[in-house]
């Protein structure tokens, strides 16, 4: 019998008790791993999910553990489906905790998916938006820097060039907005001392792009996507820190069937270039120089280990996922 493990641990996004209520049987047996009835992370829901398919592929499903992954563990696999990904460990460890979870992964005798280069190349997001960029999508003016050596000639060259009043810096290996940050009236001074801060917080590289102040106006929508089919998008805007959820009924039609055709072919081209993704998350922003809603969307960002709030599936993502992960895996 193969062993399939499923990488956890995030301890975000908890299912709601109408979830519980529907699926009580099947998530008891998380308490062997001493999560809490009360608090059910939407990892350990999709692991719950996965592990109740065992008997029907005939597959021992293991968690492992991601805060605490060691190679040994890893290699009593035959597959292992990371949920748990890269920028977690960053977030949990720092950067050594990160280089030895990319590390394990590299290493294992495991045929992990998405692959530990695949996780690489989106976690490191300046890769694949030059990579969206040279197959002719749409993404927003945007300078990538290294920390290690950059030139603030040219940095600031970019923004008087682009008459930039604010500018948003978005650090890889960030998360949740950590080291999210926007400046207004961007100078010499400013950017400097803002580079100068993420590096000593062990950030190696950044993006840095206009601050749109029609983002917040139209929304991010976001698109999820199994075995490249669409499940569902949802429309996400910030009030007072905090996300505002509408479901795909609000979003305006025309422009929810151009993001998706976008998001289709992006599926396509990643699996043609790179490789397969079992899931994926594409999300697309508003707007470059006017705030036409449709014309001018481009792809904000790609993750393919996302959070997969239950607010935004209805639940329903879950169980579809645990059938492709054993479907593909296995």
């Amino acid at each position: 019998m193969k062993t399939l493990g499923i990488i956890i641990g995030t301890q975000d996004e908890p299912v709601s008790k109408k979830y519980y209520k529907n699926n009580k049987k099947m998530l008891q047996v998380l308490k062997e791993y001493d999560v809490s009835m009360d608090y059910i992370p939407y990892d350990f829901a999709i692991f719950a999910e996965v592990k109740n398919l065992e008997k029907k592929y005939k597959v021992n499903v293991i968690p492992l553990f991601g805060d605490f992954l060691t190679l040994e563990d890893c290699n009593e696999c035959d597959a292992i489906f990371t949920i748990y990904e890269g920028v977690y460990s960053f977030m949990d460890g720092g950067m050594d905790q990160y280089k030895n979870y990319m590390n394990i992964l590299k290493k294992t005798k495991a045929k992990v998916y998405p692959s530990q280069k695949m996780q690489e190349f989106i976690i490191d997001k300046h890769r694949y938006m030059r990579y969206l960029k040279s197959k002719g999508y749409e993404i927003a003016p945007t300078s990538f820097i290294n920390l290690e050596k950059y030139n603030i000639k040219t940095i600031m060259k970019f923004i008087e060039k682009n008459d930039f009043k604010k500018v948003a810096i978005k650090p890889e290996l960030g998360a949740f907005k950590t080291g999210f940050k926007i400046i207004k009236n961007p100078d010499k001074k400013k950017i400097e001392k803002s580079l100068k801060s993420l590096k000593k917080q062990n950030y190696h590289h950044l993006l840095l792009q206009p601050f749109l102040e029609e983002f917040n106006k139209y929304g991010e929508i976001k698109t999820y996507w199994v075995n490249g089919k669409n499940l569902y998008a949802y429309n996400q805007r910030w009030k007072d820190g905090e996300g505002v959820f509408q479901d795909q009924s609000k979003i305006n039609p025309d422009l929810l069937k151009q993001c998706l055709k976008v998001g289709e072919q992006v599926f396509k081209d990643i699996k043609k270039d790179h490789e397969y993704l079992i899931q994926c998350r594409i999300d697309f922003a508003c707007c470059i120089n006017n705030d036409n809603h449709c014309r001018d969307f481009f792809i904000n960002e790609i993750e393919i280990c996302p959070t997969i709030g239950e607010d935004e599936s209805d639940g329903k993502a879950y169980k579809i996922l645990a059938e492709r992960i054993m479907k593909t895996c296995v």
